[in-house]
């Protein structure tokens, strides 16, 4: 076999230790080294085996003269030399490594692992990186029978998710490893996590939530100044058509070709941040001649139109790109960002060109204004109310709590949509108004279920990031909880990702701290949309994290969301933290969720969010359903 460690060339020798050198440090860090078997680790080897059809399957770290199995199935031995180590080379690749027949392949025909048992004939694996991005491991497969065709792309997706999980597993690992004393300095983990939580996976760029700081900083700094700031949107044109075409992992090379071309193209003062999916957004400052602007606007088109390549496969591309500038089109981040938007809606009408706003592109802007008018309205009038979503326990059936949902009644006291008021939570004066009129109803309310000894459980209220732009929102909140002499146990408040990354959000940990401390549950709404939620789990105490309804949407349908499902539960039972799956609209998801160990559901399979003159009896029909 073709060992990783050979005569090469002096100064590739040299690279070769210094990763070697890199890879066992940032392995010790994490401190598993022949450590004990671990559920959550044998649970994904044992499901990738079963995934892929093969006998065996491991997680393998690659150490500097050897590779030990954190997990396995299907091999005795914990470890073997690295000389016989296929991952070894697994490590050093940028994709993932199939051998479709191990015999045919000069680096291994004469591996000990071929030659003798487990004698492997196909193997595919994929690398595990540190939080430094370090390849540290490898996910792997093998078979004692050769497999001609390889692997398909949605294999070689799967395979790729599969072992982004095993990479939260080990920071989660670490996380609780550091609480107790056993891992690195607080400070150094902390820094990493806040890296990830910052930064997009895929392309290493800046992401929203980070690129929203960055513009906030750039509009105050220009305020000072009186200078300009450009915000441009950037659409990769026809990205879902590549992707179902020619596969995720073309799709996925080309995003981080935009993302290497976007960064080379703009200045260094510059930011390019990817916002999700295909979109990216850049950051232009401190420009004096709009000529600057259209000259980089110029060269980004010219860029992103070259072809890439990719395995020997010439890709086309192409970008639109949408531009707004401060103070010229609007005065706020938020209006510079739709002013942004709607220009990038009218470049991608004619694709692979770049549009500035206009005035006559205000039709959506006019239209969320209606909507901004009608939340007004209700508010002013005190039509905001609650309705409230039944909890159960799904090993039980029995109810277990509700959230509160914000509801809006028009002047004539009938019902309206959600979508109708929707844009006034992005709007900081109406969602502070909204949340007080909330609290102070669902307060109410609970106060009124409590008098009449009706065995509600607890009732969620859900928070934003414009509660905790003043510091006093834990102390009114508690006040007013006393007020009405309730117990702050039967209290929930929600927090997303949003509340940490908004401008209050310094304020986040000390009001967490006094409702926690006070009995109020802290529930992590969204849970798995942001690595930032590693973060969260490691600063604040969290007692609920709640699986976001769009994984929960695709179990049995998306390979990729139903792992993550599992790796999601997985975490909050091992931290001791009750899960609760949100969205759940059928029996197949709810078993599924039972199954995995989650301890709570939410969704229309239960139940609607209902008027609170339904809660009563919501709360006598599931008492009885789980008598029965």
């Amino acid at each position: 076999m073709d060992s990783p460690v050979r005569d090469v060339p002096h100064e590739q020798d040299t690279s070769l230790r210094s990763r070697a050198e890199k890879r066992s440090n940032a392995i010790a860090e994490y401190d598993i080294l022949d450590s004990g078997p671990e559920l959550e680790f044998d649970s994904i080897v044992m499901l990738v085996a079963q995934i892929f059809g093969t006998q065996s399957a491991a997680i393998s770290f690659v150490d500097t003269d050897r590779q030990w199995f954190k997990a396995r199935c299907g091999i005795k031995p914990s470890e073997t030399p690295i000389s016989a180590s296929f991952c070894a080379h697994t490590i050093e690749v940028d994709d993932i490594l199939v051998i479709k027949d191990a015999r045919a392949d000069p680096r291994f025909a004469t591996n000990p692992l071929v030659t003798t048992e487990p004698f492997v004939r196909f193997y595919a694996g994929v690398r595990i990186f540190s939080s430094d991005r370090i390849p540290i491991a490898a996910l792997c497969v093998f078979d004692p029978q050769a497999r001609p065709e390889g692997l398909t792309n949605l294999e070689r997706r799967t395979l790729k998710v599969l072992a982004s999980q095993v990479e939260v597993l080990l920071e989660m690992r670490r996380l609780v490893m550091e609480r107790n004393g056993q891992v690195i300095a607080q400070s150094a983990l902390s820094k990493r996590l806040r890296h990830v939580a910052e930064h997009d996976e895929l392309t290493g760029l800046p992401n929203r939530g980070l690129f929203q700081k960055r513009l906030a900083d750039a509009i105050r700094k220009a305020d000072q100044d009186e200078s300009r700031v450009a915000l441009m949107m950037v659409d990769v044109d026809h990205f879902k058509q590549i992707n179902d075409s020619l596969g995720h992992d073309v799709g996925d090379a080309l995003l981080r070709s935009f993302a290497r071309r976007l960064r080379s193209t703009v200045r260094k003062s510059d930011t390019v941040a990817r916002l999700g999916g295909d979109e990216f957004g850049i950051l232009l400052g401190e420009f004096s001649r709009e000529e600057e602007v259209t000259e980089i606007v110029q060269s980004l088109i010219n860029r992103l139109h070259e072809p890439i390549t990719h395995r020997g496969r010439l890709v086309e591309c192409r970008a639109s790109i949408g531009i707004a500038i401060y103070p010229d089109h609007s005065d706020t981040a938020e209006g510079l960002t739709k002013c942004s938007d709607l220009a990038l809606g009218e470049a991608k009408q004619s694709r692979g060109c770049a549009e500035t706003f206009r005035r006559d592109m205000t039709e959506e802007f006019e239209l969320e204004t209606q909507k901004l008018s009608v939340a007004r309205r209700a508010l002013a009038e005190e039509n905001v109310i609650a309705h409230y979503q039944p909890k159960i326990d799904l090993n039980s059936g029995t109810l277990v709590g509700f959230e509160a949902l914000a509801r809006c009644r028009s002047s004539e006291r009938t019902p309206m949509l959600p979508e109708s008021f929707l844009p006034a939570f992005e709007n900081r004066e109406l969602a502070v108004e909204i949340s007080r009129q909330m609290v102070a109803r669902v307060l109410d309310d609970v106060c009124g279920w409590v008098s009449r000894g009706i065995k509600f459980g607890h009732v969620a209220i859900n928070t934003g990031a414009a509660d905790f732009l003043s510091d006093d929102f834990a102390e009114s909140l508690l006040a007013q909880i006393e007020r009405r002499g309730l117990n702050p146990s039967v209290i929930e408040v929600e927090i997303t990702e949003g509340v940490f990354l908004g401008r209050g959000s310094h304020h986040v940990a000390r009001a967490l701290s006094l409702l926690s401390q006070a009995g109020v549950r802290i529930a992590l709404d969204d849970f798995g949309t942001g690595y930032a939620s590693l973060t969260h789990l490691r600063e604040f105490r969290v007692d609920v994290l709640k699986v976001d309804r769009t994984f929960v949407a695709g179990i049995g349908k998306n390979p990729d969301d139903t792992a993550i499902v599992r790796a999601l539960i997985g975490l909050g039972n091992s931290l001791g933290i009750e899960t609760v799956g949100e969205g759940i609209e059928t029996n197949e998801q709810a078993a599924f969720m039972r199954t995995h160990g989650c301890d709570v559901g939410q969704g229309y399979l239960f139940s609607p969010a209902e008027p609170r003159a339904r809660v009563p009896l919501l709360v006598s029909q599931f008492a009885k359903r789980a008598a029965a």
